[in-house]
């Protein structure tokens, strides 16, 4: 699984051609060729040029033998175009990679313990593989990409895309709605509404056809069920713990039940570590295009790694959201606690509950809170919804009618 004559031309290329191509030891099977694209990947790296004295230069031992080799590579005359050498030397590479994999998991199978949490970390340094042999973009190239989105944005005009939109209109607005790629922090006290308000946005994108996942630390199946036939049906949620429904409220409830049973939602409430998670989205990415992932809530989860502190623990599953965002080209929703004070005050950044690197992962953070503080607790209230970051625009706030017997935040009718 290995062609010299390909390797050789591929090196060719790099020096003498100036190629801006993503290759690395890996791809090599030759020893010497190996040597020599480590060092490309040096001078690159420290943008210096290459030609065969600075190669010949970082490469340690014998120099003369080197020099001698690189020489011969510059009078050959290969037939191969650098497309066809560079995608062989690829496909060689990914061959032997696979071979090396599968020799791994012959030998780790039979200790394994936890063959679900295997499964799919194989799954992932497969598609790692599979998309290896990307041609390195340049800035041009990045610039041209960028342009055509905008291109794509202007030509689109009225007919955004709002797949991802909440349907609270002055948020919406202000960002666009959620976007890939993006980790957006929901902070609230408890029954303010931060996880009512995760199931709207997750029920109106999910009617979309877009794959919605709900990772819930704090509620079973049955109750976050419960909260979206009620707001479906609006039937007050307490008679459909109790029971005690009319007629009518039965026929709603039934229609409300077939409209959510046909949406591509997904319910998780077995999940309790961020490895655990991470690994449920990677597995509903794969398949079923998973399009949205909502947790509720953050300072429930855990690691299985160890730390000093619960701030640095908390950190970690942060950035591993963050990070999480971006590897699957989604956007993440994570609901989060905040602290007693900010039940005095209207919370900022610093109460989010052991914060640590929350905020500065965050892209956005949005705060829910009652518009009086002072006010009884009422079945149907005013709640402010708080843009306070937004890492590409600005902010905003917006107040809802927040109507708690049927599990839904409302638009105000403007005058």
């Amino acid at each position: 699984m290995y062609d010299e004559e390909i390797e050789k031309t591929v090196l060719y290329y790099l020096i003498f051609e100036k190629e801006q191509i993503n290759v690395n030891e890996d791809d090599f099977f030759f020893q010497k060729h190996k040597q020599i694209v480590k060092a490309i990947n040096e001078l690159k790296s420290q943008k210096q040029e290459i030609n065969i004295l600075s190669v010949k230069n970082k490469i340690k031992g014998k120099d003369t033998e080197i020099l001698k080799y690189i020489g011969i590579i510059a009078e050959s005359r290969f037939g191969s175009s650098i497309e066809y050498a560079y995608k062989e030397l690829k496909r060689l590479s990914k061959k032997r990679k696979l071979l090396e994999l599968s020799k791994e998991i012959q030998k780790d199978i039979e200790e394994e313990t936890e063959p679900e949490i295997y499964i799919e970390k194989k799954i992932k340094e497969l598609t790692e593989i599979n998309q290896d042999g990307e041609k390195e973009k340049t800035f041009l190239d990045i610039v041209c990409e960028t342009s055509d989105v905008i291109e794509k944005k202007r030509l689109q005009g009225t007919e955004y895309d709002y797949k991802y939109f909440t349907g609270i209109f002055d948020l919406d607005k202000a960002t666009n709605g959620l976007h890939e790629e993006e980790l957006t922090i929901v902070g609230a006290r408890p029954g303010v509404g931060k996880t009512t308000f995760a199931l709207q946005v997750a029920h109106k994108i999910a009617k979309k056809g877009i794959s919605v996942a709900i990772i819930s630390l704090e509620m079973s199946e049955t109750q976050i069920v419960q909260k979206l036939i009620s707001k479906v049906s609006n039937v007050d949620s307490n008679k459909l713990r109790t029971g005690n429904l009319n007629t009518l409220e039965q026929e709603k409830i039934a229609i409300a039940e077939g409209e959510i049973s046909d949406l591509p939602f997904f319910i998780n409430t077995r999940a309790r570590s961020i490895q655990e998670i991470e690994t449920y989205a990677r597995r509903l990415k794969n398949k079923n295009n998973l399009g949205l992932l909502i947790i509720d809530y953050i300072q429930l989860v855990k690691s299985k790694n160890r730390f000093n502190s619960r701030e640095q623990e908390v950190a970690e599953i942060s950035r591993s959201l963050k990070l999480l965002s971006l590897e699957l080209k989604i956007p993440i929703i994570g609901l989060c606690q905040l602290n007693r004070n900010a039940a005095r005050t209207e919370p900022t950044l610093a109460d989010l509950r052991e914060s640590g690197a929350i905020e500065q992962d965050a892209d956005n953070v949005i705060f829910i809170y009652k518009e009086n503080e002072n006010e009884e607790p009422q079945l149907v209230e005013n709640v402010i919804i708080d843009l306070q970051k937004q890492r590409a625009g600005g902010l905003t706030k917006v107040t809802v009618r927040f109507d708690k017997k049927v599990s839904e935040f409302r638009n105000l009718i403007r005058r």
